[in-house]
């Protein structure tokens, strides 16, 4: 866009959006000529479809606390999970394989 004798890129990321002008610190940006206002619109572009920062690390808890016996503790949650999938399903998995639980009560006649 033209504005007194200077150049203010524009851009819009969708058709159906409004044009957007490039803005550094919060002031629109003025270029000299039409092809230096069409490269800040495009490194503008760039810039948001492509962030700097991609991801972050983060600290990872042990699964087991260390002041507790692996294999009690593995033999407890397997319990408990267990224990957890009769009280839902009705269903217990034993080496990853459903056995169904059926509860039978014998009606007095």
């Amino acid at each position: 866009m033209q504005v007194n004798g200077r150049y203010r890129p524009l851009f819009r990321l969708f058709c159906s959006d409004r044009w957007k002008f490039v803005r550094k610190n919060g002031v629109p940006v003025e270029c000299d000529t039409a092809r230096e206002a069409v490269e800040a619109a495009k490194e503008c572009v760039k810039a948001i479809l492509n962030p700097k920062i991609r991801s972050e690390g983060m600290e990872i808890s042990p699964a087991i606390p260390e002041f507790l016996d692996a294999e009690a503790w593995s033999r407890e949650r397997a319990e408990k999970q267990a224990q957890q999938q009769e009280e839902t399903f009705e269903t217990v998995f034993v080496k990853h394989r459903p056995v169904k639980v059926q509860k039978l009560r014998r009606r007095a006649r």
